[in-house]
């Protein structure tokens, strides 16, 4: 941990539900430093949650402390958000909001956003409604990263970007870490780009945590385990996370794959990726 294990923000009993969906008890802390990795299916609750730790939703009950204060006021400025939705003004061109930003941050960098604009291929003269999504999400990301925050936030920011530019952009975020008193939370759906650049995973599943760690301790711990259904119950249930059974085989994802691999030699044991993990929980039945 390069901040020395310091918790950037801490959640405890988070609750929060509308219509059908529903987050409870929801515990979670961050550590400084960190290129944090938000992963989950669609409508697993990753926006909700960080609505709720931005403040654009208001919680039922439980706490929310960043940098030690639950007070929004005291901290706007020391955080920069990209949502997966642009909420910046459509009829302005991106140098309208780069002046804008100006009077808003006290610490706002032109010539950072000016290289930025122009990294990304972002024409400043342009309103941003003429825009594609692409870059609309990239005029964030350099709003966000301009005013040098200590937190950035990003829901799907790479969201219809293409390779190129999202290898450009995760530059950025490793540009962006240099400093160790920075720190990320970054959600994706591309699970390959958070294995690139992210130390520490977390996983939302139906509004509960049901992963989160240092992904080198996931990456190299999880494995799928493969062979008859009767070979991969004899594993325990106690040591099974998900059972996937199919036509000709079963599947189960374990938490030690090499202690696994060592006991039950008759068995296929593989690594596991960020997308194995998720589709095996999501697609999966609970042991």
């Amino acid at each position: 941990m390069n901040a020395e294990g310091q918790v950037l923000f801490e959640i405890k009993g988070l609750c929060k539900s509308f219509g059908s969906f529903e987050m409870r008890d929801l515990n979670l802390d961050i550590p400084q430093g960190y290129v944090v990795g938000l992963i989950g299916e669609n409508g697993a609750g990753k926006t909700t949650l960080i609505k709720c730790i931005t403040g654009a939703n208001i919680i039922d009950s439980g706490s929310i402390r960043l940098f030690g204060s639950e007070d929004r006021t005291e901290i706007d400025g020391r955080v920069g958000v990209v949502f997966d939705e642009c909420h910046l003004f459509q009829q302005m061109t991106g140098a309208q909001i780069g002046k804008l930003m100006s009077t808003l941050f006290g610490n706002w960098d032109q010539t950072r956003y000016s290289e930025l604009m122009s990294t990304f291929g972002i024409p400043e003269e342009k309103k941003l409604k003429e825009y594609s999504r692409g870059m609309r999400m990239k005029i964030q990301v350099a709003v966000a990263l301009s005013h040098n925050p200590e937190l950035v936030i990003m829901d799907e920011a790479t969201a219809g970007m293409d390779p190129a530019a999202r290898d450009e952009f995760l530059d950025l975020v490793m540009d962006y870490m240099q400093d160790e008193n920075h720190t990320v939370l970054m959600s994706s759906h591309i699970t390959s780009d958070l294995e690139r650049i992210a130390d520490y995973i977390v996983f939302i599943h139906k509004g509960r945590i049901v992963m989160n760690g240092p992904k080198d301790e996931i990456l190299e711990n999880y494995g799928i385990a493969k062979g008859s259904e009767r070979d991969i119950l004899a594993i325990g249930r106690e040591n099974i996370i998900s059972l996937r059974r199919e036509e000709l085989s079963t599947s189960a994802l374990v938490a030690d794959r090499k202690g696994v691999a060592e006991a039950f030699p008759e068995l296929v044991v593989d690594p596991a990726s960020l997308d194995d993990i998720m589709v095996m929980v999501i697609r999966g039945d609970s042991a």
